[in-house]
């Protein structure tokens, strides 16, 4: 019998449906190439599929225990960084207690965790045993942006994403020394993301605060899928993905950004970059390696 997963975003609060939009893109697109049924809905629960769900469970912390005690299979994706001592995103977003213990009684439960982040891995697979890493990489199915002749490119530099001060201050910085700049003060629909994107000569992904250091694998990969040159903000440039891109560790952006712009051809450095991730990463491998490590053993 054809696999079939059916993936819910009730859990979600209404903000992360469209932050969250990639991701769940990716895993679609990823689970189709390997010959899994994939659907999407809000509610929709389904008793004769794997229910895949993203994040936690603030809104019905006990659902998890119902769809078990139901006898219904589902599978979690982890999105968050989580240290081995249960630390959240660095300690920079100030979880409440009842976050953690919701995540936990749903990973528990689950057929399955997939961790998103690899610093998740350790306090994931003790909660459950069969947690492994959900890795990124190339998909065509993610190639949604038709680029522009650079002489049509008019932003130089371009941030979407969840706002925030800090992200906000150093966009404002990048302008006033004359760059092109756009920022949205809101998560943006992806259709309008990638029409930005393409009119953009260089992508950030830049720390939501001074205490992150997130490694964003699905901006990165969607970036370089669509030959969007792409600079991480990371102190720590040991990530696989650090290599697909342009980096600063935060120093000095605004003098990194400005010699990226001045001394790098950044379309030729995509299309490598593109090329690359085509050949180390393709995501059809690595979603074929995931579901023979954590589904079809147990179906």
């Amino acid at each position: 019998m054809k696999l079939t997963v059916n993936i819910v975003l009730g859990n979600l609060e209404p903000q992360l449906l469209e932050s969250n939009s990639d991701t769940v893109s990716f895993v679609k697109g990823a689970l189709e190439i390997n010959g899994v049924n994939v659907k999407v809905g809000i509610d929709q629960i389904d008793p004769n599929s794997i229910n895949l769900f993203f994040h936690h469970f603030n809104f019905e912390p006990k659902f998890p225990i119902q769809l078990k005690a139901a006898g219904i299979s589902y599978g979690l994706v982890c999105t968050e960084v989580i240290s081995p001592q249960g630390i959240w995103n660095y300690g920079a977003e100030g979880e409440e207690p009842y976050t953690q213990a919701a995540f936990e009684l749903a990973a528990k439960n689950a057929m399955f965790v997939w961790c998103q982040m690899p610093e998740s891995m350790q306090i994931c697979r003790e909660i459950n045993p069969n947690t492994a890493q959900l890795k990124y990489g190339y998909l065509d199915s993610m190639a949604s942006v038709t680029r522009l002749p650079t002489s049509f490119q008019d932003i130089d530099l371009l941030m979407s994403g969840m706002p925030s001060s800090r992200r906000e201050k150093i966009m404002r910085a990048l302008g006033d020394a004359g760059h092109r700049t756009y920022y949205a003060s809101h998560p943006l629909p992806v259709y309008i993301r990638d029409a930005l994107l393409a009119r953009t000569r260089l992508s950030l992904s830049l720390q939501k605060t001074n205490r992150h250091r997130i490694v964003s694998v699905t901006r990165i990969c969607h970036s370089i899928v669509n030959k969007v040159p792409l600079l991480l903000e990371n102190p720590d440039l040991s990530s696989d993905y650090a290599r697909f891109c342009l980096t600063t560790t935060g120093a000095d952006i605004l003098s990194d950004i400005q010699l990226h712009l001045a001394n790098t051809n950044l379309e030729v450095w995509a299309k490598d970059r593109h090329e690359q991730l085509a050949d180390e990463f393709p995501m059809g491998r690595l979603m074929a390696e995931l579901l023979e490590e954590t589904i079809y053993p147990h179906l």
